[in-house]
Order: structure tokens, then C-alpha cells, then sequence
């Protein structure tokens, strides 16, 4: 984990599980995944950061329902590279295709992609 100061907002990193505060950067989440060689945390890997609080991982937010995406459930991105920071629960994503719902990513302003 660096030590590097998070300059976005904590829905587009990777904040405590238990919202104790902290924050790491969601793509040192991403590298910390990879080192076991596990694909990516959209293709189910379940190997994050223990915070230092004890308590939770860091872990990205769902973008719809702004609980912490956590393993074993189905992730997938909101929109496209080279964004591709919003992610949400395959469920949440689901829900919003059945109610003909459209957004925009938050960050890089282009629809979501469904």
C-alpha cells in the first residue's frame, strides 16, 4: 500500500469496508490483486487489503447502491476505459438496465455502458 495522498473522491477509490475513514487508491487495490496473479477484482478475485483499523478491507464502492464491493459478489465496470474507476454489483447493474435507467459515470461524465 503507498503512501500516496487520494486526491478523488472516496466513492472512486477504495475506502474501509467498515467506513472507518480510510481510503487506499483503488488502483493499489487493483496491483495488490495482480501480485498473486489473480485476474482482476471485476473477474471475482478475492484477495484485498486488510485496513489497519482491524475491522475491514479496503474496497471499492458499488456506484448504485454505495455498498463495499466485496467477494464472492459479481462486479462489473460502469463505463469504459480509459475511465473504467465506477464499479458496481452485477445485481445493481442489472436492476438498473431492467428500469431503462440511464447515468452518466460521475467522474468522467460518458454514459454508462451496459
Amino acid at each position: 500500500v503507498c503512501n500516496e495522498k487520494v486526491h478523488l473522491p472516496p466513492r472512486f477509490e477504495a475506502p474501509c469496508s467498515v467506513s472507518c475513514g480510510r481510503i487506499c487508491h483503488l488502483d493499489c487495490t487493483r496491483a495488490y490483486l495482480q501480485t498473486q496473479n489473480v485476474a482482476s477484482f471485476e473477474d471475482g478475485a478475492t484477495r484485498l487489503i486488510d485496513c489497519p483499523c482491524g475491522k475491514g478491507v479496503y474496497a471499492p464502492r458499488c456506484t448504485v447502491c454505495g455498498c463495499s464491493l466485496l467477494p464472492p459478489t459479481p462486479v462489473v465496470q460502469t463505463c469504459a476505459a480509459p475511465c473504467g474507476r465506477a464499479l458496481a454489483h452485477r445485481a445493481c447493474m442489472d436492476a438498473v438496465q431492467k428500469f431503462g435507467a440511464r447515468r452518466d459515470c460521475q467522474l468522467c461524465r460518458r454514459p454508462w455502458m451496459f
